[in-house]
């Protein structure tokens, strides 16, 4: 009986040993994901040039001192500019694919570049307002007034809070993105990996919690989203999404206000409705923006 209990303890210890370490594991895939431009889903990985448009490369300070090296594509031809925000893992070349069109219709241009590419770490949208709000004060201390923004999977999730947050974003599109940090993060865990809420879960959000120093739970664009309206937002997403499933889609829109409008082509890769339907993506992104950020 002494034995039993002996090992009973010494398992117990392992356990509890292997469930940290696995949780850090995971914590650290979504704080620090691979950085890189893939061809097959961004398409354009050689900058601005790639599209025969002219660019500087700026500087925007965030208030915890990062520094985020960022695409300026300027226009002489309106007083509107549209932040891009690309997604968890990407850098600032995902907008590219929408830059020609926006720019030929007049618009400049500001492609963000998130902290992870510059020293910091990722974090499902937490942090990340704080380089969306830099982004929004770069553009006012130009003179710009009339500014939207278009976000990317988490950068789309990241620019639903901070179009909530900040009455100066007139116009939002919001392409592949998700109503709950948390919520996706489960779901990708379950569909990935098989891995049951508990008992992982709950030890992976005090990881990231006490890692990324944040509140995971707090990342829910679903709550924000409503008090966007009146200003206007649309919503794209494949209803075959791979990764973020088409239910966020459906719950974003639900949830909003109106003026609203929602894409869901059959496609069935995350953020790769562009890739699917340029020519649609295009006509439709150039369209919103021409509607409501003129």
């Amino acid at each position: 009986m002494q034995k039993f209990k002996k090992y009973s303890i010494l398992g117990l210890i392992i356990s509890i040993i292997l469930l940290i370490v696995v949780a850090y594991y995971f914590s650290s895939l979504v704080l620090y994901p691979k950085v890189k431009c893939n061809p097959d889903h961004h398409v354009f990985c050689q900058g601005p040039s790639e599209l025969g448009l002219n660019f500087e490369e700026v500087e925007i300070q965030t208030e915890d001192k990062l520094n985020l090296v960022s695409y300026w594509i300027p226009t002489k031809q309106s007083q509107a500019a549209i932040i891009l925000v690309h997604g968890h893992g990407g850098q600032r070349n995902e907008g590219l694919r929408f830059a020609k069109s926006l720019h030929e219709a007049g618009y400049n241009l500001l492609l963000l570049s998130l902290r992870r590419n510059h020293g910091g770490f990722a974090s499902m949208g937490f942090h990340e307002q704080k380089d969306v709000t830099a982004a929004i004060n770069y553009l006012k201390s130009k003179g710009f007034q009339k500014i939207g923004i278009f976000g990317f999977s988490m950068g789309s999730a990241t620019s639903i809070i901070a179009m909530a947050d900040h009455p100066e974003i007139q116009a939002g599109l919001f392409s592949s993105g998700y109503g709950s940090a948390i919520d996706v993060l489960v779901e990708s865990a379950n569909r990935d990996f098989g891995i049951p809420y508990y008992p992982l879960i709950p030890v992976v959000k005090l990881a990231l919690n006490l890692r990324g120093e944040m509140d995971i739970d707090s990342v829910r664009p679903i709550d924000k989203i409503a008090s966007i309206s009146p200003r206007p937002i649309a919503i794209f997403h494949c209803t075959m999404d791979d990764y973020v499933d088409y239910h966020h889609a459906k719950d974003l829109f639900a949830k909003a206000g109106e003026p609203k409008s929602i894409w869901s082509p059959e496609c069935n890769r995350h953020e790769r409705l562009w890739n699917f339907a340029p020519k649609e993506a295009e006509s439709r992104a150039v369209g919103f923006f021409q509607k409501y950020l003129k």
